[in-house]
């Protein structure tokens, strides 16, 4: 099955062959109720967005767009791909976790085209060469 981004009065969809549509805002909206009901992932989706689950829906958006850089993510956006692409054992699972709700609203070529977008997402913030400021230093100093 083939799936198609298409935009038909500002409402983002995916197109599939059999001519349904999945709109991503309803898409997103789905998974960030389940992901509010998940103990564990719920827990670290508020606390990386500061309790702001609207941040957390227009994040999920985002990678749900299939973006082709990410220096176009927002930095929500950006904190969501890191965690899909973790590897520490405690994180790990959030990964499939997600990608099963997400296929199962839509198809598995998307899930798989998701799952590629994301770990080329995670490799281009894995370049990304982060310096701590002296102030940043001395925060953790005068709190540590």
């Amino acid at each position: 099955m083939k799936i198609t981004p298409f935009y038909a009065d500002a409402i983002d969809a995916l197109l599939c062959e059999d001519g349904s549509t999945v709109h991503l805002d309803k898409l997103a909206e789905l998974v960030v109720i389940d992901l509010k009901g998940h103990g564990h992932f719920g827990n670290v989706a508020h606390h990386i967005s500061r309790g702001d689950w609207t941040a957390v829906h227009n994040a999920l958006r985002e990678v749900l767009m299939l973006p082709q850089a990410a220096e176009t993510l927002s930095p929500l956006a950006r904190n969501l791909v890191t965690l899909l692409g973790a590897r520490t054992r405690n994180l790990r699972p959030f990964r499939p976790w997600l990608l099963e709700r997400v296929e199962g609203q839509t198809t598995e070529l998307y899930r798989r085209s998701l799952e590629r977008r994301v770990d080329a997402l995670a490799e281009q913030l894995g370049r990304f060469d982060f310096r701590f400021s002296k102030s940043a230093f001395r925060i953790i100093a005068t709190h540590g």
